[in-house]
């Protein structure tokens, strides 16, 4: 293949996706090197992924939002960015997407891994403690608000050069409560990143303006609109701000990485599934994940107040990084080959990690390499799989890639690995919590707005979402009919990763023991359920534990996992109350009866009943 400059090609968007689909051939016919694929496990990947996105979205899939910082910023549902620029009272929207670009393009160059003991206290909110990309987000956040970032006394609220520039550790230590007792790994590298980034806007005159500042990008990008719409935006290529950022930030990136005649590539690597008989740069495929992830991050405020409608966005791929290409490990479509694993293994145990024997690599060797082509590449199969999977291929709900990224792979991704290696789900106890905050919110504003018939459920005190209470009515046709059944859930300070435990407040008469019963839950899903004890705690596969049983009555995929809900599982002991089974009981008493005396059992549990309505 003839290439008039290859370095200009391998820094293009289209050469992501042209290079990893050589990696994808030899997918196909599993001629890679350190990984084989298995495609028959490829829709176990997609039916999680699925399930993850309905689960938080049905049927609302058209609200997901693309990919970017934006979210990150907004974590626990507390809209920052929104109460920021509501403060902006006297400001144009010119300027205001110009300073939530000088925002977001920090924010995203400081969202490198944070390690997993670091957190940031938001000031003010004593919930808010954050970790990893979260916290970084928030902690970025108020470096801004604090006017840290800025040299101009008459705006705080901007990003320039010559604040950058002088940007030293111990003020973004301080800044990112960076210490002994919360360590945030990579300080000083940060500081030398933001100090760079000044160093490339002070040069970049034609992209960021005399000042140096990112957000005079939106200028130059005005200047290149090839149309005006009817709205009265102005369409732009996404290939223009990846000039921008390929272009006009080239010096922050470290030096070392792999050069071709001279010119640094950034994130580009050589790979040995890649075609090895033609010239060297043949053998290199690019990724450019973090120029990536700040053109995904960069695009939504330059659409909602820039005037910006931006066109070719398809040209972006998936990010290869490890939560998306994880997902394909954990759901077992790709695995090491097994001379590579024991490499792996032994990296592990040489470099003192207690990783749950999870192999370790370097992020230049050659397996991370072919794996995060192979993620881009599976990343782009997924899309149309999971569209056709929710049932809105072909519709105006149909998801793009930066929608499934946002909202399935990336979260898949964290779920499956925090599931299937809880002591290395990267999550302090503060970020667990937190997660399990905003989920348990999510599940509480689903039921109140579409709770299935027969049942509800909310939290006792919403200062205190781990504690809810359920009432559950009796099913037609049974003795339980008429009756409204009070019960708790208790959950773990890291559900969804975990079950809660359930427990009947009322009296409970109720045969079923060490027994299985199948209930349909829904057209797609079914589960097992077991039964209540005498003090009215509910035992049922869903609330089982993760992962393999151990006495070998259940498999691995009818207990708990995250994607489950509250709403599954009070359906579940719905069924479990509709159809009992004598052949073993928790509650011997009545299981005898309702082997023995039909009528009795119906007259106790009717009884009951008028007990729950204070008859």
């Amino acid at each position: 293949m003839k290439m008039t400059d290859p370095a200009v090609y391998l820094r293009t968007l289209p050469a992501v996706r042209e290079r990893t689909r050589l990696v994808m051939e030899k997918a196909k016919v599993n001629e890679l090197s350190n990984f084989t694929v298995d495609f028959a496990k490829f829709d176990k990947a997609v039916e999680f992924v699925a399930s993850i996105i309905e689960r938080d979205f049905a049927p609302n899939y058209s609200k997901i939002p693309p990919h970017g910082r934006w979210q990150h910023f907004d974590v626990d549902g507390v809209s920052r960015i929104r109460q920021l620029v509501d403060s902006w009272s006297m400001v144009d929207e010119a300027e205001i997407a110009k300073r939530l670009v000088d925002l977001f393009l920090v924010s995203v160059l400081l969202d490198a891994g944070a390690g997993n003991n670091w957190v940031f206290r938001e000031p003010g909110n004593a919930a808010g403690v954050y970790g990893r990309s979260e916290g970084l987000a928030v902690a970025s956040l108020y470096m801004f608000k604090n006017g840290l970032l800025s040299s101009s006394p008459s705006n705080r609220y901007q990003v320039d050069s010559t604040a950058l520039k002088a940007i030293t550790v111990d003020t973004i230590s301080n800044a990112l409560q960076h210490s002994s007792d919360n360590p945030l790994e990579g300080i000083e590298g940060r500081a030398e990143l933001l100090q760079r980034l000044g160093l490339a806007l002070e040069e970049g005159v034609k992209y960021f303006g005399p000042d140096g500042r990112p957000g005079n990008m939106l200028k130059y990008l005005l200047e290149s609109a090839t149309t005006r719409g009817a709205d009265g935006k102005n369409t732009v290529s996404v290939a223009v701000v990846w000039d921008v950022i390929m272009t006009g930030l080239n010096p922050i990136w470290p030096k070392g990485r792999t050069a071709l005649d001279g010119v640094l590539l950034g994130d580009a690597w050589p790979c040995s599934s890649m075609p090895q008989d033609g010239e060297e740069w043949e053998k290199i495929v690019p990724f450019h994940k973090l120029s990536q992830w700040l053109c995904y991050s960069l695009l939504a405020p330059l659409e909602v107040y820039g005037g910006i409608n931006f066109v070719g966005k398809e040209l972006q791929t998936g990010l290869p990084e490890y939560r998306n290409g994880g997902l394909f490990v954990d759901t077992g479509v790709l695995a090491l080959k097994p001379e590579i694993y024991k490499m792996g293994i032994a990296n592990n145990s040489e470099f003192g990690q207690d990783n749950e024997g999870v192999p370790v690599f370097l992020p230049d060797e050659d397996v991370i390499v072919e794996w995060r082509a192979l993620t881009v590449g599976l990343l782009d199969l997924l899309l149309p799989a999971v569209n056709e999977k929710l049932g809105i291929a072909g519709s105006q709900d149909e998801l793009i890639l930066a929608q499934l990224l946002e909202a399935g792979s990336w979260k898949g991704g964290r779920e499956i690995a925090a599931q299937k290696r809880p002591k290395t789900k990267g999550l302090s106890q503060n970020s667990r919590n937190n997660t399990a905050v905003r989920r348990l919110m999510t599940e509480y504003k689903q039921l109140i707005n579409e709770a299935p018939d027969g049942i509800s459920a909310g939290p006792i005190d919403e200062d205190n979402f781990f504690e809810w209470e359920c009432l559950i009515q009796g099913p037609e046709d049974t003795p339980f009919e008429g009756g409204v059944f009070p019960a708790t859930l208790t959950f773990p300070k890291d559900y969804p990763l975990s079950p809660p435990t359930m427990k009947f407040t009322c009296e409970m008469f109720h045969p079923n023991g060490n027994v299985i019963i199948r209930r349909a839950l829904s057209n797609k899903s079914s589960n097992w359920v077991y039964l209540v004890y005498k003090d009215g705690t509910v035992c049922i596969s869903i609330l089982h534990a993760p992962g393999d049983d151990p006495n070998m009555y259940e498999s691995a995929s009818e207990r708990w996992s995250p994607i489950q809900s509250v709403e599954k599982i009070l359906i579940s002991v719905m069924s479990m109350l509709a159809e009992p089974n004598d052949e073993s009981g928790a509650n011997i008493d009545a299981c005898k009866v309702w082997r023995n005396d039909r009528a009795e059992y119906n007259r106790i549990v009717k009884a009951n009943v008028r007990k729950t309505l204070g008859l």
